[in-house]
């Protein structure tokens, strides 16, 4: 089932030398945490000035859409797609 979320998360990331991009590891909503396994794509969208970054991700069996405001620092769960 899929549900659109656009709420705001806590993020856990590392931030690699070298790398394109933050690597998210793990993220907190509504209390539960959810554990990145895969990620699938991580791409930038842009509009005007400001570039968000967008991560597909798989946390067990649910998969999720993250996105990271790069200008505020922001990460918000977009939408989840869960197999329960």
């Amino acid at each position: 089932m899929y549900l659109t979320v656009n709420e705001p998360i806590d993020a856990l990331v590392i931030y690699r030398r070298g790398s394109p991009h933050p690597h998210l590891r793990a993220f907190r909503w509504h209390d539960r945490r959810y554990d990145v396994t895969a990620t699938h794509l991580v791409h930038c969208e842009r509009e005007g000035d400001t570039v968000d970054l967008v991560y597909s991700v798989t946390c067990g069996d649910d998969t999720c859409v993250v996105r990271l405001d790069t200008d505020r620092g922001r990460w918000t769960l977009e939408a989840l797609e869960s197999t329960d």
